[in-house]
């Protein structure tokens, strides 16, 4: 039996019965994986990608070992707020993710399907659910949530908050940009501030919130200058590593280490040769665990996994002097938000200055929001005449997806990309 599972062995025979166990066994696992990551790094990984590594696991950590500054919230609630407070955010993509490549997902969504969660619900969030209702989590101070693209964000973390019975804030985002808007927002936004200073019992630091406005666009001119080397360059990556990135360019966005994960990724880029690859760019989150598609894309110099929407659909600098009206234009930017039009018109624009080949879309289990916009997506692809694969399964729960269906589909679809090279 290997290292993962064990581990996976060992939360799933625990969790129902010993649920303080299991947190202290499951911090302990994730804290062995990182020295792991930090003295052991896969030697296929670059600068940027060992620090990433390290990164992600430090992050989904820090809540786990400080539940007295933690708080739940989703991937687009405000970071630079959260980071000013010295608050840990912990949000359903990132731990539940780690669930499953832990092996030991399955009794957490089972567990939450047994308390009512519908079968049909996104994984990721019935994962979270599931492992708040075991008692694996401790109580966080408060709970954040947007109403920005997921269904799902609304009711996991209302019955997240019930069930610690802590305060919840929800910030309502409307889908048109206009004055009005940006006031509606920015004003949300300016009372999750005395919101999370009433319950934490500190007051906001303004410098702090300005050094973390800094970081972030600092991190977004990195970012933008990356993608202008990549539009050329063969950037070696992986699905795993993809989806980490998710971690930086969202609510790890404003911290010091996303800023230098940036960074190092300009550099790496910089060291990196031409580009004669096939190119495809990746629509919604990856199922980083699929083997098929681990072997098709991982480190491939002939198959370049390029980037996800998830890591492109708000990186935009805000205004230090202008805060909060900057958050809330970005949460009304992001291009998740409003009608599916808007990522369509956002992912195609990407596709161009990358100059893609073709795109995956992948349609994960429970959300509307993929599942019902990826002919969209596609349609606009195929007016250009670029090929698009669309994929259905589920990025978290390994019992719903079929890895011989979604290895033939791959193959056919290198096959048509082949043929169009």
């Amino acid at each position: 039996m290997g290292v993962v599972d064990f581990f996976g062995k060992v939360v799933c025979e625990n969790y129902e019965k010993h649920p303080v166990f299991t947190r202290n066994f499951i911090k302990a696992g994730y804290g062995a994986q990182g020295l792991l990551l930090k003295y052991r790094p896969d030697p296929r990984f670059l600068p940027s990608q060992r620090y990433l590594t390290q990164l992600c696991m430090k992050y989904t950590l820090a809540p786990l070992r400080r539940p007295g500054r933690s708080v739940m919230a989703n991937i687009f609630a405000p970071p630079e707020l959260l980071h000013a407070m010295g608050l840990y955010p912990l949000f359903a993509e990132g731990f539940s993710s780690y669930l499953t490549g832990g092996k030991c997902e399955r009794v957490f969504l089972d567990t939450a399907e047994k308390n009512g969660v519908p079968v049909t619900y996104c994984s990721y969030h019935k994962a979270l659910i599931g492992a708040v209702e075991a008692g694996v989590i401790q109580k966080p101070r408060f709970v954040v949530t947007t109403s920005t693209a997921c269904d799902a964000n609304t009711s996991t973390f209302r019955r997240i908050a019930k069930h610690y019975g802590v305060e919840e804030f929800y910030i309502d985002v409307p889908f048109e940009l206009n004055g009005e808007s940006v006031e509606y927002v920015s004003d949300q936004i300016k009372k999750l501030a005395v919101f999370a200073q009433d319950i934490m019992g500190e007051s906001l630091d303004r410098n702090k919130l300005a050094a973390a406005i800094r970081n972030t666009n600092e991190s977004v001119r990195y970012y933008r200058l990356f993608v202008e080397q990549l539009r050329e360059k063969y950037f070696p990556s992986s699905v795993t590593l993809e989806m980490f990135r998710i971690f930086t360019s969202h609510l790890l966005m404003g911290t010091n280490e996303a800023l230098e994960f940036y960074r190092l990724q300009y550099q790496d880029i910089l060291q990196c040769g031409k580009s004669n690859a096939k190119r495809v760019l990746w629509s919604h989150v990856l199922p980083y665990y699929l083997e098929p598609l681990k072997s098709t894309l991982d480190f491939n110099e002939n198959v370049q996994l390029l980037l996800s929407d998830m890591n492109f659909d708000a990186m935009l600098e805000v205004d230090e002097f202008k805060p909060y009206e900057s958050m809330a234009k970005r949460l009304i930017m992001n291009h998740l938000n409003g009608g599916f039009g808007r990522k369509v018109a956002s992912v195609l624009e990407m596709a161009d200055r990358l100059r893609a080949d073709a795109a995956i879309c992948y349609c994960h289990w429970g959300c509307k929001q993929s599942n019902g916009g990826a002919f969209l997506l596609k349609k606009a692809f195929s007016a250009r005449g670029m090929p698009a694969l669309i994929l259905d399964g589920d990025a978290c729960d390994r019992r719903n997806t079929n890895e011989g269906q979604t290895a033939t589909r791959l193959q056919a679809f290198l096959e048509i990309l082949e043929g169009k090279k």
